[in-house]
C-alpha cells in the first residue's frame, strides 16, 4: 500500500496503526496493522476510526495473530463488527511443484518492463476486475521496472494480443501472487492457470520454498489444481461503516 501513498486522492496513516483510504474503488480502503495499548483500546478504536471517517465511510480492518491487544477481535466484535476469514486464503508448496500446465498454442507470458506495457497490463486488468486502476498505474509506473523494484507485473499473451495480466509481489521476507485477472471473452481457455504457474516458477526461481495467495470463491479451483490449499493463517477480517 505504500506504493500508493501520496496520489492523489489517497490518504495512508502509519503509526501505531497502518491504514489506506482511496477515493476509487481499487485498491481500497484497508487497515493492515494494529498496535494499541489495551489499557486505552476503546479511546484508540474511537481515535482511529474517527480519522479514517474523514476520508471513507467504510473500511476493511484486517486482524493479524500479532496485533495488539490479543483480543482486539473481540473488542471489533462487541462493536458490531463481526470477523471472518476475509475471503480464501491459499498455500503451495514449491518444492514439489507440479508440471506445467497445457497451455494454448501461441501463449507467452512476459514481464512489464516499460510503461507501455504497464499500460496494456492497466487495460488488461482492468476488463478482468471490472475496476477502475487508473492508480495502479500511476503507483507502479512510479515504482518502476528495474532490479530493485518488488512489485512485478506479467502479461499473458496470444499471439500479439494480452489476455491475461498478474502480479508477483517479493517483500517482506515472502513472495506471493496478486491480481491475475483475464477479461470476460478469454476466460475458460487456460490462460490464469498458465500464468499463474508462470509466476509460481519464478517465485521457486527466487528461492522460495513456499507461496501463499488470497483467491476469490471463482478461481479456487484454478489455483488448487496447481498445488495450492486452504489455510487458515489467524487472519480475520472486520468491516467498519460510518452511521
Amino acid at each position: 500500500m505504500r506504493l500508493f501513498a501520496g496520489l492523489s486522492g489517497t490518504m495512508l496513516y502509519d503509526a501505531e496503526s497502518f491504514w489506506f483510504v482511496s477515493n476509487t474503488s481499487a485498491p481500497g480502503n484497508i487497515i493492515l496493522r494494529t498496535r494499541f495499548d489495551a489499557s486505552r483500546i476503546e479511546e484508540q478504536i474511537d481515535t482511529m476510526l474517527e480519522q479514517v471517517g474523514h476520508y471513507s465511510d467504510q473500511i476493511d480492518w484486517f486482524v493479524f495473530p500479532d496485533d495488539q491487544p490479543a483480543d482486539l477481535g473481540n473488542h471489533l466484535e462487541a462493536r458490531g463488527m463481526p470477523g471472518g476469514p476475509g475471503g480464501n486464503w491459499l498455500w503451495a508448496d514449491l518444492t514439489s511443484l507440479s508440471a506445467d500446465p497445457i497451455s494454448p498454442n501461441r501463449f507467452r507470458v512476459e514481464q512489464v518492463l516499460n510503461d507501455q506495457m504497464l499500460a496494456q497490463w492497466v487495460h488488461v486488468s482492468k476488463a478482468g476486475f471490472g475496476s477502475d486502476l487508473a492508480l495502479f498505474y500511476d503507483a507502479y509506473a512510479r515504482h518502476g521496472y528495474g532490479p530493485d523494484a518488488f512489485s512485478l507485473h506479467y502479461i499473458g499473451y496470444l499471439d500479439n494480443t494480452p489476455v491475461t495480466s498478474g502480479t508477483l509481489l517479493d517483500a517482506g521476507g515472502c513472495a506471493t501472487i496478486y491480481d491475475v485477472s483475464t477479461p470476460p471473452a478469454f476466460r475458460r481457455q487456460g490462460f490464469g492457470r498458465a500464468i499463474t504457474h508462470v509466476l509460481m516458477q519464478e517465485i521457486r526461481r527466487r528461492g522460495y520454498a513456499d507461496t501463499w495467495m488470497w483467491s476469490s470463491n471463482m478461481a479456487k479451483s484454478v489455483y488448487q489444481k496447481l498445488g495450492y490449499i486452504e489455510v487458515d493463517f489467524g487472519l480475520r477480517e472486520h468491516s467498519w461503516q460510518k452511521r
